[in-house]
């Protein structure tokens, strides 16, 4: 059987460094001489499973100054999500070979300490200008801050500057992981989740115009406002989220929105994604437009549902020139696991390339990170990358490779993964329960340099060839 392609694993004279940097705060950085040596790609940072305090939100900016500058969040019982969010920043000054901690935010900040944290951040750059825009917590304002020196240091959030939206419904107007730039300013998405249900949002966009003074308030506009219903997707929809805006090659701007739908049973379907059309204005506030159908590109307004491979799951695309193609690098579930046994949402044992033309008809291009377990010959192997069944029902995989972020430069694409793997400390909570950042360069992206790299399917034979665990 052919087998997809993984990144090479860091050199192991690397793995097997002479300190070993455990910080106060507990995040655990590369490189750890005890490493799991099947983890794809470079530790960026490590929390032990049994600490409770997981790693989320995976970010990485390349900054004026040439470094690559990595964050993270944390999340789980022992993290202080509900009240303080704490965010970390990692620094690579060679490439992603190597990274050194940074710090938490709120001791990065100046004159002094913050006492507001940020959560499921989002960092983008105004030329040499670094910003970081999230929540301050679950239930905490939306926050926005700056940084003149590449991410060393940021400004304070107070009642003058850096605090954007307050909370509704006792929830943040959480910001999505990407915020883009135009000619015609800068754009967000947000979501505010607007009852008990979770995903179960309501959407807008925000824009401030270039030049603006971004750590202020009355600096972004707001369009209206999106809810969703359950009827959509023949009444398997529950609930969009976690959206980012995208420039197509147009000069349009959409929002692409991870999509949640159910089969009867509980367990996530998958493969679908939500597009928004954003109507930009110079002289109002923007307007935002949804129509539950497949998406149309050719409609003056389009928007609706498209199929894409890693929908059910946090995802970005990015539009590249060079090659003409929009990019993402999503979670991917093999054609044997699609059925209401496995738990799309819950999926999280592949990462792929994939690309489309015309953002409808995407292309599988390569898997780039996978647990190895889930393509093997052998029932009792598959069975082991798999919990379950939860409630009885349907399963989850054992191992998470989740919530990838990339950057394209030049020839190649750098990738970013929060990865729930087994470690020193034992296996981890769940595969939603990161308790690794992990980094990756997929070199000459654009080129199918061998059919091996391209060899996702089939796994087995036939659309159904799903085996019993």
């Amino acid at each position: 059987m052919t087998k997809p392609m993984t990144i090479p694993m860091m050199p192991a004279l690397l793995r097997w460094c002479a300190g070993c940097l455990l910080f106060p705060f507990g995040t655990l950085l590369a490189q750890h001489p005890a490493f799991s040596p099947e983890l794809p790609g470079i530790v960026i940072a490590y929390s032990p499973a049994p600490s409770g305090r997981y790693l989320g939100s995976p970010m990485m900016m390349r900054c004026a100054d040439g470094s690559l500058l990595s964050s993270h969040d944390w999340f789980g019982p022992k993290s202080s999500e509900g009240k303080i969010g704490q965010t970390f920043f990692v620094r690579s000054r060679d490439e992603g070979k190597t990274w050194l901690m940074e710090g938490e935010m709120r001791n990065l900040t100046r004159p002094q300490a913050d006492d507001e944290g940020v959560y499921w951040q989002a960092l983008f750059r105004d030329d040499g200008k670094l910003f970081s825009m999230g929540a301050a917590s679950i239930s905490g304002p939306l926050v926005i801050r700056r940084s003149d020196d590449h991410g060393k240091s940021w400004t304070m959030v107070d009642e003058k500057q850096g605090r954007l939206l307050a909370p509704e419904h006792g929830k943040t107007w959480a910001c999505g992981p990407l915020v883009s730039q135009d000619t015609r300013g800068f754009w967000a998405v947000l979501e505010n989740q607007q009852s008990n249900r979770w995903a179960d949002n309501q959407i807008k966009v925000i824009h401030a115009k270039p030049n603006a003074d971004l750590l202020k308030a009355d600096s972004w506009q707001s369009s209206n406002i999106l809810t969703a219903d359950s009827s959509w997707l023949q009444g398997t929809f529950r609930g969009w989220l976690e959206a980012s805006p995208l420039l197509t090659r147009e000069g349009k701007l959409l929002a692409t929105l991870r999509v949640d739908h159910r089969h009867p049973n509980g367990a996530g379907i998958g493969g679908k994604a939500a597009l928004i059309h954003v109507e930009p204005s110079t002289t109002a506030h923007p307007r935002i437009h949804f129509t539950p159908e497949p998406y149309d590109s050719r409609k003056k307004h389009a928007s609706g549902f498209i199929d894409f491979p890693g929908g059910g799951l946090r995802f970005i695309i990015r539009y590249d020139r060079a090659s003409d193609r929009y990019w993402s690098v999503c979670n991917y579930i093999p054609r044997r696991f699609r059925n209401e046994r496995y738990n799309a949402e819950r999926f999280r044992g592949v990462v792929a390339l994939v690309s489309s033309a015309n953002m409808t008809d995407w292309s599988i291009e390569r898997v780039i990170m996978h647990d190895p377990r889930l393509y093997a010959e052998d029932p009792a192997t598959v069975r082991s990358a798999f919990q379950g069944p939860i409630s009885g029902k349907y399963f989850h995989t054992a191992f998470g490779l989740q919530y990838p972020w990339f950057l394209i430069e030049g020839e190649d694409i750098l990738v970013a993964v929060r990865a729930a793997w087994h470690s020193p400390d034992g296996p981890p909570h769940a595969g939603h329960d990161a308790n690794y950042h992990v980094f990756a360069r997929v070199p000459q992206f654009r080129r199918r340099s061998s059919p091996e790299d391209f060899r996702c399917e089939p796994l087995v034979k036939g659309e159904n060839g799903a085996r019993e665990i």
